[in-house]
C-alpha cells in the first residue's frame, strides 16, 4: 500500500487495487487488532498531559473537586454526565469523546 501511495497519481487499475487492499487491511484489523476505547482515567490523563496541566490546575479551572479528579485518575470513579459536560467544555472536545462508557 505504501508503495502505491508513494506513486502519486494512479491509473484506474492501481486505484482499484489500492481500494481492495485497504478494505482487506481494514477487515483484518477489525477482526484481529480491535482497539478498545480508552478508560475514563486514560482519557482524562491524556487530555491533561496534552494540555500540560496538573490536577490542581484542572480543579481551579473547572471547579471539579480535587478528590473527584483523583478518583477518576485512579480508576475508582467514572465520568458522570455533568463531568462530561464540564470536561468537554474545558478541553474543547466533543462530549462523545468522553461519553463512551455511558
Amino acid at each position: 500500500m505504501d508503495a502505491l501511495l508513494d506513486q502519486g497519481k494512479l491509473s484506474a487499475g492501481k486505484e482499484l487495487y489500492l481500494d481492495a487492499l485497504s478494505d482487506l487491511v481494514a477487515a483484518y484489523e477489525d477482526e484481529h487488532s480491535r482497539i478498545l476505547p480508552a478508560s475514563d482515567a486514560e482519557m482524562l490523563r491524556h487530555l491533561m498531559e496534552s494540555r500540560g496541566i496538573s490536577q490542581s490546575e484542572l480543579q481551579r479551572s473547572t471547579k471539579i473537586r480535587k478528590s473527584t479528579i483523583s478518583e477518576i485518575l485512579s480508576g475508582k470513579k467514572s465520568f458522570s454526565r455533568q463531568l462530561i459536560r464540564t470536561l468537554a467544555d474545558f478541553f474543547n472536545v466533543d462530549k462523545s469523546v468522553l461519553a463512551h462508557n455511558l
